[in-house]
């Protein structure tokens, strides 16, 4: 007796942590004509299983909406830069739209979180305008590294270099942290930084054409994601719809996340990069070009 209520609890712990191992999240193709992104980023099916081994992402930007109910449950910390302060409000919409795309839990509005197991940790550096200064930013950057997240998304860039920015990125970098930046919506000319950086994976826009966004930079472009009328929750609760290579970077964090659950082993910038590069759909001219970098980020 004892020994087949023994058998029955470990068949149990087994069938347990088999259901642990991964999320399922599905999606038809009525939500892929609603949320277009879906179909072009899970190319291969429309069940995707995505680990269940959380992984941690610091999204700096315009603060989240922690009461939000497909996004209050992944938040585990969060910081305002500007103010130095633990808690944040997102006026603006921007850093709530972000973290919907890489974490929103499986909902009917069909803003489906690319990886919603993330561990996402909320760091306000720019204003309710969504204004920034390099200093709010290098603060928001080394409070994440402390945190000893996997992952920085930032959805926002400057025009010049500024060497505090450079010397907070190579921190962060040495740290074995992944930094995707926006490209940027400079009308086709140079990439915003941090993404113009060698050492931060760049990420551009396009359509639902896989045609690039013609306000999108162009220069140095590691990969494109959707980013032209995407779906977005807001701090209203209500959906927009929204375009910019902002949300591109969104997409390219969610995935990467998947790779890292996927791969516990990844822990650096160059191994991430191999890996995007063997899964990615290759656009425009073939191999690296300064438009579609090395093609449309996929998770397979």
């Amino acid at each position: 007796m004892v020994q087949k209520l023994l058998l029955s609890f470990l068949l149990l712990v087994l069938l347990v942590a088999c259901s642990n191992e991964t999320i399922k999240v599905s999606f038809s193709q009525t939500d892929c004509q609603k949320n277009w992104s879906l179909c072009s980023l899970f190319p291969n099916s429309k069940s995707i299983s995505i680990p269940n081994n959380p992984v941690k992402v610091a999204i700096l930007d315009s603060g989240i909406d922690n009461t939000h109910p497909f996004l209050k449950k992944s938040i585990v910390k969060s910081f305002d830069a500007t103010q130095k302060i633990n808690i944040t409000k997102d006026k603006l919409g921007h850093g709530t739209a972000i973290a919907g795309i890489i974490g929103a839990s499986s909902n009917k509005q069909t803003i489906q979180g690319i990886s919603p197991n993330v561990d996402i940790y909320d760091v306000k550096v720019l204003n309710d305008k969504g204004g920034g200064e390099i200093k709010n930013v290098v603060n928001g950057i080394k409070w994440s590294v402390k945190q000893d997240v996997d992952i920085l998304n930032l959805s926002f860039g400057f025009q010049k270099n500024d060497p505090t920015l450079k010397q907070a990125i190579d921190y962060a970098v040495d740290n074995n942290i992944i930094v995707i930046a926006a490209a940027g919506n400079t009308l086709g000319f140079s990439t915003d930084y941090p993404a113009k950086y060698k050492n931060v994976i760049s990420i551009s826009s396009v359509n639902k054409h896989l045609k690039r966004d013609k306000f999108a930079a162009k220069g140095k472009i590691d990969f494109v994601a959707p980013g032209v009328d995407i779906p977005v929750l807001t701090p209203t609760k209500k959906v927009n719809t929204v375009s910019g290579t902002s949300f591109s970077a969104a997409y390219a964090s969610g995935i990467i996340a998947n790779i890292l659950a996927r791969n516990p082993n990844i822990q650096n910038y160059n191994d991430v990069l191999a890996e995007l590069k063997a899964s990615s759909k290759d656009l425009g001219e073939k191999g690296l070009d300064n438009e579609y970098g090395n093609g449309l980020i996929q998770f397979e």
